[in-house]
């Protein structure tokens, strides 16, 4: 959930800014600011400092990608949002700081706490974290409450959005509200990817493409005519990929017996054929396994959001591991017997849609499997629950069947509580940044000028294997 990325992110950007920043806070420069009269102190604000240098980085390698940000002189040299790149470092780690204390402030008033398990989770990451890391972190200046702090206000933020946002929260959120909104964003479907490509990973000409499409039609009728019985067209879809996995391995071993050579020996005997190496791009495909799919919804990612560092909207689909599950039990006779279960809906994917920011441009946009299926897993496909049918893309063929999502929707497959929890933190985030912008709105802030400045973000050494006098 939420949480887990912002720790994630403290720990990482923790363990880089540990080789930087060599000098003991001194007196003067202990705190970095005072926030409605709570004290930054030192080493939080240069965790934020470097994050918001991290972000700043990471924005401009998006932007030009030939741009050299492993060189601080020329990054330095950057501008962002009309400022200079030292400015907007300086202003994002204020608003982290000013986010920081809005939080604990919060925290404090609605008389939350931290669970005994949150503490012993937050307790065991720090201990192992400066296990590695604690012996350079102070040669820094950097306390491990510092380190601590910033990974306990992680935990109070994700506490303080469940107050609001979690199910029967303060602002009202309903199971089924959820539910819709789920269902409304992720897609239920099943295809089988035929590629438009010969032995060797060539693609087909025009003979060899209406060739292809012939296969795929004659499949499809074959998977169709069982329509109205659900198991029978899934066990046709099974039959019909196993069959184009055969047809996919034939063609590939056709094409390299076609490059072998054969040569004699210096009596005139036969040597046998030797096969060259060929690339074949002609890869048998298969369908992922989804059975009790609990983290489909985390797909939808919004470009550019705070809690994701990717900069271009992706579309991702849930997968389990395994399509079957064992388990021992004891016959009769006392003798133990393993069985093996398939899982229902192995050969199945949830497609969560894709969301992205106004200026997102489409072609930054991944689709998977490909724009033209997910087109149809969100348009026609919800309207031909059951019906199979064929999409053509510039370098295959589909054979797509959408289902009914509703119909998985219980507790022991897509709505798990880890599930309604990752649509909770997707469809209220917004909704959360907008609140936390309107408590730092109008915090009173009383910078140390010389803290700021000693702790500099360009000053951090991010080779760890320096360390600073």
């Amino acid at each position: 959930m939420f949480r887990w990325k912002k720790a994630a992110a403290v720990l990482a950007a923790a363990a880089m800014t540990a080789a930087g920043v060599g000098c003991t806070a001194g007196s003067g420069t202990a705190y970095a600011m005072t926030i409605d009269g709570v004290q930054v102190n030192a080493g939080v604000y240069i965790y934020y400092s470097y994050a918001s240098y991290m972000e700043l980085t990471q924005t401009l390698q998006s932007e030009n990608s030939e741009l050299d940000v492993s060189d601080k002189d020329v990054v330095k040299e950057q501008k962002m949002d009309g400022v200079s790149s030292e400015e907007w470092i300086k202003n994002k780690a204020l608003e982290y700081c000013q986010r920081y204390v809005a939080i604990e402030k919060k925290f404090e008033e609605l008389d939350l706490s931290l669970t005994e398990e949150e503490n012993k989770e937050i307790s065991s990451t720090i201990d192992s974290f400066w296990d590695t890391n604690g012996e350079l972190y102070e040669k820094n200046g950097i306390a491990k409450s510092s380190v601590q702090s910033v990974l306990e206000n992680t935990y109070m933020t994700n506490d303080v959005f469940l107050y609001y946002y979690g199910l029967d929260g303060e602002e009202g959120t309903t199971e089924d509200d959820l539910k819709q909104y789920y269902e409304e964003n992720n897609a239920r479907v099943r295809y089988i990817k035929f590629n438009l490509t010969d032995g060797n990973g060539e693609a087909l000409d025009d003979a060899g493409k209406k060739d292809m499409k012939a296969k795929v039609e004659d499949y499809l009728g074959e998977i169709n005519a069982l329509k109205g019985d659900e198991d029978a067209m899934e066990d046709e879809m099974d039959t019909v990929q196993s069959d184009y996995n055969a047809y996919v391995t034939s063609i590939s071993e056709e094409a390299a017996a076609a490059t072998a050579t054969s040569a004699t020996d210096a009596d005139g005997n036969e040597i046998p054929a030797t096969t060259e190496e060929t690339t074949t791009t002609t890869e048998e495909t298969t369908t992922t396994t989804t059975a009790a799919a609990e983290d489909s919804a985390a797909a939808t990612e919004t470009a550019g959001d705070n809690d994701s560092e990717e900069t271009t909207a992706t579309e991702e689909t849930a997968a389990e591991e395994t399509t079957t599950e064992a388990a021992v039990e004891t016959d009769e006779n006392g003798s133990e017997v393993t069985t093996t279960t398939t899982a229902p809906y192995a050969n199945e994917q949830i497609i969560a849609k894709v969301t992205t920011k106004e200026d997102t441009k489409e072609e930054d946009i991944t689709y998977t499997p490909c724009k033209n299926v997910y087109d149809y897993a969100f348009g026609d496909g919800q309207k031909n629950y059951g019906d199979a049918t064929i999409i053509e893309d510039d370098d295959a063929y589909y054979i797509v069947m959408s289902r009914d999502i509703k119909d998985r929707m219980t507790e022991d497959d897509l709505w798990t509580e880890s599930q309604q929890n990752t649509v909770i933190s997707q469809e209220f985030s917004d909704a959360f940044e907008d609140m936390l912008d309107g408590w730092t709105a109008d915090q009173k802030v009383e910078k140390n000028d010389s803290a700021i400045k000693r702790y500099d973000a360009f000053k951090i050494d991010m080779d760890s294997s320096s360390q600073s006098a």
